[in-house]
């Protein structure tokens, strides 16, 4: 009886521990399309020491766009749409990507053309893979649509402690 209790208790216990490693939530929203876009400026933040600004404008270029980052004092005339990101990072043993968002903006009206939301309770060491999957989705649905997570790479580690949401 002892021995098919502790058998339950460690299979329940893998199973919740294996469920919370297994977590990511994603979502993307579209306001009007992005077909028409080809110049894009990803404004860079000021408490950002991951270069994540950087990442963003590199996954633009790789769908063939125009895509260039630094203060929004600097966005060229010909821009079309404004990328903004939020992130937050935890620390478990090395820093992991727990939250990002990114928005794209009109740059005449402020009117969001589309945004995109990972959020993982067990934060990602592969910001990289992120950024591409939500740029990714960005492009991907239709206007108005919510397409269902697909598999990222996420951290088999430890859960992190809380974690804010910087805005």
């Amino acid at each position: 009886m002892k021995n098919a209790a502790l058998r339950l208790l460690l299979l329940l216990g893998a199973g919740l521990w294996l469920g919370g490693c297994a977590s990511f939530d994603a979502d993307a929203s579209h306001g009007t399309g992005l077909a028409d876009v080809r110049h894009f400026f990803v404004v860079s933040n000021l408490n950002d020491n991951h270069a994540l600004d950087q990442r963003i404008a590199t996954a633009l270029q790789a769908r063939g766009v125009e895509a260039g980052s630094g203060p929004l004092t600097m966005m060229p005339d010909n821009t079309q749409a404004i990328v903004t990101y939020q992130d937050n990072w935890a620390w478990d043993f090395g820093e992991r990507l727990a939250y990002l968002r990114l928005a794209m903006h009109k740059p005449e009206s402020n009117e969001v053309l589309a945004a995109a939301t990972f959020s993982a309770r067990i934060p990602s060491k592969d910001a990289p893979a992120v950024v591409a999957q939500l740029v990714t989705r960005l492009f991907a649905s239709p206007a108005g649509a919510t397409r269902p997570a697909d598999q990222l790479p996420v951290s088999t580690g430890a859960p992190a402690g809380e974690r804010k949401r910087s805005r």
